[in-house]
């Protein structure tokens, strides 16, 4: 399978005239409670040729493409646009970086990387995470017969509020090392480790009933990380070694 998604990429970097510099699982696979019937989130960076960053007409920064009658979910983002979303602190492209399913890695992704690690902004972090548990438990909160998937997204994510608070590290991406953090709490521990289970031998689809216990604790969790992020220091970053990665990077391609 790894072959195949590489060839597709390939595939789009001739599509797109463009050259990917990292490329990833994302998604259930990438946090290690798949379906059997999960598609593909392929997730990747790139950039373009010198003269595309010298047009005057307003370009696109990302790619989206799904293929295989969407077994295969490609979407990706420009250089440019990546910086910005690093400088921003933006939870979705950290994941990407630490998945733990790589499909394509150069060595502009090494330096880039590298560069990363200098703008690792905790209150940034928590504040994302916290804010797409809030808003799945609102659409979860709705709803009769809940896909089990649901619940893991925002277990998973306030996981990583409490690691974040607690290992004052990244959180990891995989749940099973995610999890460790739940561990004081054995009763939404044994929900998770259920959940995952029933998942993965499942599909997609799969739903369960409310569970009263496990909204409890989502609710609790919730207001305390809310406050949390609030009150945590913001952190001074500097842009200019991000522009200068850029010149650089377009210079000597």
């Amino acid at each position: 399978m790894k072959q195949m998604i590489v060839r597709k990429l390939q595939n789009l970097e001739k599509m797109h005239s463009i050259k990917i510099f990292f490329a990833v699982e994302s998604g259930s696979r990438a946090w290690g409670f798949a379906s059997k019937n999960s598609d593909y989130d392929v997730r990747f960076l790139y950039y373009h040729r010198p003269e595309w960053y010298f047009s005057l007409k307003k370009q696109t920064d990302a790619i989206v493409r799904m293929e295989d009658d969407n077994l295969f979910d490609f979407a990706g983002w420009e250089l440019k646009k990546t910086l910005t979303l690093l400088l921003k602190g933006n939870m979705s492209l950290y994941e990407w970086m630490h998945s733990p399913v790589v499909y394509l890695q150069t060595p502009e992704y090494d330096s880039f990387s590298q560069l990363a690690k200098e703008f690792y902004d905790p209150k940034a972090l928590l504040f994302s995470y916290v804010s797409l548990a809030e808003n799945n438990y609102k659409t979860l909160i709705k709803q009769h017969h809940i896909k089990k998937k649901k619940y893991l997204y925002i277990l998973r994510t306030l996981a990583a509020c409490r690691w974040i608070e607690r290992k004052k590290t990244p959180p990891p991406i995989v749940m099973n090392e995610l999890k460790q953090v739940l561990h004081e709490n054995t009763q939404i521990e044994t929900a998770l480790t259920e959940l995952i289970e029933t998942k993965k031998t499942g599909k997609e689809t799969d739903t369960i009933t409310p569970l009263t216990l496990v909204n409890t604790w989502i609710e609790k969790e919730l207001t305390y990380y809310k406050k949390l992020a609030e009150q945590m220091p913001s952190i001074q970053k500097n842009s200019r070694l991000l522009s200068r990665f850029l010149y650089d990077t377009i210079r000597n391609q």
